[in-house]
């Protein structure tokens, strides 16, 4: 069953987390956020909900993961949305810096 409302107070709460070093919370409320979103939400949400994972994941130091979340976030986006188009650009910007990172 899907729980929307309760996945974007998790979401709020892991960014909080996160904002206080607190990233194994972060992470938690994140993929469980991620758990409860996935039979009603629309794919710009779910696209949130990785990228905040990504931006975690990324400050906790699992480099590898954070790529792998970015790509989902991308997934979830369309290219041929003019505003969906802008976020691609910047959320792949961040996922290609930890891949220069990963190959350094």
């Amino acid at each position: 069953m899907c729980k929307l409302g309760k996945a974007w107070d998790l979401n709020r709460e892991g960014m909080q987390a996160c904002n206080k070093g607190e990233f194994g919370k972060a992470e938690n409320n994140l993929r469980a956020a991620i758990e409860m979103s996935q039979c009603k939400s629309k794919k710009i949400h779910r696209a949130t909900l990785h990228n905040n994972l990504a931006v975690v994941l990324q400050m906790a130091g699992k480099v590898e993961e954070a790529v792998y979340a970015y790509d989902l976030a991308i997934g979830f986006l369309n290219a041929g949305h003019k505003g969906q188009a802008a976020l691609i650009e910047r959320i792949a910007s961040k996922r290609d810096e930890l891949k220069l990172k990963l190959a350094a």
